[in-house]
């Protein structure tokens, strides 16, 4: 397996969270998914800068769509320009995230991810007394 493959043997439930949904990009710039069956928004850019921009910014990330892997890596996620466009966009070490998401509007996806920070997150949640998961409206 490449090491900056997604490794599921050492996570743990809290840090782990799978989204499923409509992967929606609207025209503020924001990537949601939207689940019929719940009838809940998941904002996933709202998760994938508050993970890029933390103090621990390691992620591993799995998108799917149906039987089908559309991107499977672990590492740190960043937000740098992407020299074919020159839009700022999320990367995995060097693998672009950004146009996974953007060609796979429309479609119903799962995305999972694993981040310590995820679970950071849930804590705050909590202590602040909100019952929705981070990154829900």
């Amino acid at each position: 397996m490449n090491k900056n493959k997604l490794n599921n043997s050492n996570k743990t439930n809290n840090n782990l969270h799978i989204y499923t949904g409509k992967l929606i990009y609207n025209d503020g710039n924001i990537y949601t998914l939207y689940s019929p069956t719940t009838k809940s928004t998941t904002n996933i850019s709202n998760i994938l800068y508050n993970i890029c921009y933390s103090y621990n910014n390691y992620i591993n990330i799995k998108i799917m769509k149906g039987c089908k892997i559309l991107f499977e890596y672990d590492g740190r996620l960043i937000n740098k320009i992407n020299n074919k466009n020159g839009l700022l966009s999320y990367h995995v070490n060097s693998e672009d995230l950004e146009s996974v998401l953007f060609y796979n509007t429309d479609d119903f996806v799962d995305i999972e991810i694993y981040s310590g920070f995820l679970d950071d997150m849930d804590y705050m949640d909590r202590k602040q007394g909100d019952n929705i998961t981070y990154g829900t409206k």
